[in-house]
């Protein structure tokens, strides 16, 4: 009996020691691990951010426009004729004053001359008109013949004295269309296609022009903007010049720049739009008429504008709202208004304020109070850094 009873407090022994090893050892070992993979937090999200920025931005407004030349003339004849010389080729640049034509002018140098020598039988004849006048006013003083000789005479010389008169102006009237056969360019400008070659003949009724020539410097781009943007123009012209660029669609040249120099009298009731124009110096000769461009108006400038990405702002049942970054790397829903967008900048009228951060990309995983963390590649300005913004075309 007694050696039972040693025997199961030995067995006894050994059970509550296996059990204490077990609780210190073994079962400490695995509470370490267990405490080593507990979750130590939330983790941060990482997320693209940028900085709310307080800056100068204008106000643009794009469109299409077409290039029309300031002038545009029709180069027609003046005299019924043959063209005798042309002296430039087609598509050629020429100054005010070159001669473009020669037209045969042997015809109209005999009309010249036959009205000189008109003019001098007229004087002749006036000369001894005169003459006659003086002898028959000393006959009449001495009653050698009658009044009515001596008026005669008189009229005669007036009469001698208007066909003198009426001779000059055929001469210069022939002096005049002798010059019509001597056709120059009356302003800089480009040739067009040539109409008549040598040896056409040409009248002053023809309906085609010999050739069109057209200026290219300065030139103007006509376009259309909604008659709301009136009021901002007007005031704005009052006071200094209205910047307008013009672009050709594809072309690796930058836009031309001008000056809005033209508004329309009315608005087009049809289309709520008005004709305005901008002049362009084109001095390279890029813009070309006829073409369409790609226009951009600079209404105005805001001078302290915040801006931020336009992928920032995100559209939820309230409306349009931010995650504003906060100091503690959590973020929170904050709703703004949005004044206008261009160019993927959005100009904040109310609801965050300059140096603010904004998460621009992973939104679609946050919720409010989730932390955040940069991500490393968030943007060559850095995750923190101002995004490189431009002012666009609204």
């Amino acid at each position: 009996m007694t050696k039972r009873i040693a025997l199961f407090a030995l067995l006894l022994a050994a059970l509550m020691g296996g059990g204490y090893w077990y609780t210190h050892r073994a079962g400490g070992a695995d509470a370490q691990t267990a405490k080593a993979a507990a979750p130590a937090g939330p983790r941060a999200l990482p997320v693209v951010i940028r900085t709310v920025e307080q800056r100068a931005v204008p106000e643009r407004l794009g469109t299409i426009g077409s290039v029309q030349p300031v002038a545009a003339i029709a180069i027609k004849a003046r005299v019924d004729s043959v063209v005798e010389t042309v002296h430039f080729t087609e598509g050629q640049e020429v100054k005010a004053g070159d001669l473009l034509f020669t037209l045969d002018s042997r015809a109209l140098e005999a009309q010249l001359r036959q009205a000189q020598a008109n003019l001098e039988r007229d004087r002749a004849n006036l000369d001894k008109a005169r003459g006659d006048v003086k002898r028959y006013e000393q006959l009449v003083r001495s009653n050698t013949v009658a009044r009515q000789q001596y008026d005669a005479a008189v009229a005669a010389a007036d009469a001698l004295e208007a066909t003198v008169k009426a001779g000059q102006a055929a001469i210069e009237a022939a002096k005049v269309s002798l010059s019509f056969t001597r056709i120059a360019a009356p302003m800089d400008g480009r040739t067009g296609a040539v109409n008549a070659k040598p040896g056409t003949m040409v009248r002053a009724a023809d309906a085609t022009p010999l050739v069109t020539l057209t200026q290219l410097r300065p030139i103007t781009v006509a376009f259309n903007v909604p008659e709301r943007h009136l009021p901002t123009i007007r005031a704005a012209m009052e006071t200094s010049k209205l910047a307008v660029t013009a672009g050709i669609p594809g072309a690796a040249v930058p836009p031309a720049e001008g000056v809005l120099n033209f508004v329309d009298s009315q608005v087009d009731q049809q289309t709520g739009t008005i004709l305005v124009k901008g002049q362009f110096e084109n001095a390279d000769t890029r813009l070309w008429p006829g073409q369409f461009v790609d226009v951009v108006l600079t209404l105005r400038v805001e001078p302290q504008a915040l801006t931020l990405p336009e992928e920032a702002v995100q559209t939820g049942q309230q409306g349009r709202f931010v995650y504003v970054v906060k100091p503690d790397d959590t973020v929170e829903i904050r709703n703004v208004t949005v004044a206008r967008s261009q160019e993927g900048t959005a100009v904040i009228a109310d609801g965050v304020q300059a140096g603010e951060r904004v998460v621009v990309d992973g939104q679609s995983r946050l919720y409010p109070g989730a932390k955040v963390a940069a991500a490393k590649n968030g943007g060559k300005e850095g995750a923190n850094g101002k995004a490189p913004l431009t002012g666009g075309a609204s």
